[in-house]
């Protein structure tokens, strides 16, 4: 497996929390190489102290924010991997077995095109069980690069990443399961605040149904990755 996996971690005003989802990720023996990248942060302090602790990790910084899809592009530059593995720069709790697991699982079946790792997103998780966003808008996931390159061919905003990732693996009948996560993320209320974080639920919700519909929408809800790994 070497050289086959290469990681994007990409983050904003996240704090320290990059530090150890990298501090994590660099123990993950089957990952070649990690590239985190801050999306235009209020200030630099994450990534110098990224660049510090862990020289051997690509460090980028982008000079203004324009949200998590151009912060994976970025990232893409740098992947020399077959496989990128996409892990969001706000995850607690880390699993490493998990990690291995998921690498091992799409090494030994080839015939796999992309595995999401189901998150758990904090304070919601009934919700998000019941409606899938743990599934659908997971952005801890292992897919071919050259996948990720075809899909960035298409014009899409901040909001419709992992959207326009599940609907470009609708489309072209690709292969696609889930394995369980143990990471957990905050969701936008409790990590912004009631009034922004409305704001960016809306903004992003509107973001899915302008790139996708209400028809894709409804349908990645209930027939999207509906299966178990094998």
């Amino acid at each position: 497996m070497k050289n086959k996996f290469d990681c994007i971690v990409p983050y904003y005003n996240e704090g320290l929390k990059p530090l150890d989802i990298v501090n994590a990720l660099t123990k993950v023996k089957s990952i070649s190489k990690i590239i985190a990248v801050d999306d235009g942060s209020d200030n630099n302090l994450t990534y110098l102290k990224l660049k510090a602790k862990f020289p051997q990790v690509i460090s980028i910084r982008l000079k203004t924010n324009n949200g998590k899809a151009n912060a994976v592009k970025e990232g893409l530059k740098y992947v020399k991997a077959e496989y990128v593995f996409l892990v969001d720069g706000d995850h607690t709790n880390i699993n490493l077995n998990e990690m291995e697991n998921a690498i091992e699982r799409i090494t030994n079946n080839p015939e796999i095109d992309m595995i999401i790792l189901r998150k758990m997103e904090e304070e919601t998780i009934i919700v998000s069980r019941y409606f899938r966003h743990d599934v659908i808008f997971s952005g801890e996931r292992i897919l071919r690069k050259s996948d990720l390159e075809e899909i960035y061919k298409n014009n899409f905003s901040d909001y419709q990443i992992e959207m326009v990732i599940n609907t470009y693996m609708m489309r072209n009948k690709k292969s696609v399961y889930w394995m369980p996560s143990s990471v957990h993320s905050k969701n936008k209320w409790v990590k912004w605040g009631w009034f922004e974080g409305t704001k960016r639920a809306l903004n992003m919700f509107k973001g899915f149904i302008k790139y996708a519909g209400w028809r894709n929408f409804i349908w990645q809800t209930l027939f999207f990755c509906r299966n178990k790994a094998p």
